[in-house]
């Protein structure tokens, strides 16, 4: 008689082969969590590399859409404060040009006009240089000029003091108030109606 056909050791045999398959089956459910496991936690790790990267690309993008900023923004200032010297330039130039012109003696009394009612004194000295000389006549007409446009009178006198630049400079008699009316100082003075326009000018170009 084989040991297969004794009933005691059929029942032993078929329960060690029914152990076995569930022992098999456990392995291969317990290999089939372990990979599902693996893939979601891959795929977890995959997305957060995912936006990771996609932040970094961002940061990146930004980094440089805020570099490309600065240095068109760099080219446009150097742009502007070319453009403004060569009109400071041009404007001076001209002004430097216009002094050798009889005509310039009427600028003059514009200038010395302006002087007396930034100065606001009922007397006022003013002051020269040998390239822009002024006359007691102009001084008449400066008067004159002042009173038509404020209704103020005054009286101008010429002082003996004489000026490195061109130009004028009004003073109180009494030494303490004065106004500088050089030419140089003008210039410093409308620098920012200068740059003003010449900003307004390009704005308007670019935006062609």
């Amino acid at each position: 008689m084989k040991a297969e056909d004794n009933p005691l050791i059929r029942g032993i045999l078929d329960e060690a082969d029914k152990k076995a398959m569930e022992i098999e089956e456990a392995a291969r459910n317990e290999v089939r969590s372990i990979l599902e496991e693996a893939r979601e936690r891959a795929g977890r790790e995959a997305s957060m590399e995912r936006r990771s990267y996609s932040v970094r690309l961002e940061r990146i993008a930004s980094r440089e859409e805020s570099a490309r900023r600065s240095i068109d923004r760099l080219a446009e200032l150097r742009s502007l404060d070319s453009a403004y010297r060569s009109v400071m330039d041009e404007v001076e130039r001209r002004l430097r040009a216009r002094i050798s012109d009889p005509s310039f003696s009427d600028v003059l009394v514009e200038w010395i006009a302006e002087a007396a009612i930034g100065l606001d004194r009922k007397e006022a000295k003013v002051s020269f240089s040998e390239k822009t000389p002024v006359t007691e006549e102009m001084l008449r007409r400066s008067e004159d000029l002042v009173r038509k446009e404020t209704g103020a009178t005054l009286a101008l006198s010429l002082d003996t003091e004489r000026l490195s630049g061109e130009g004028v400079v009004l003073t109180s008699m009494d030494g303490k108030v004065s106004y500088n009316n050089q030419l140089d100082v003008r210039m410093r003075r409308y620098s920012r109606d200068i740059k003003r326009i010449v900003q307004e000018e390009n704005a308007r170009q670019n935006s062609r």
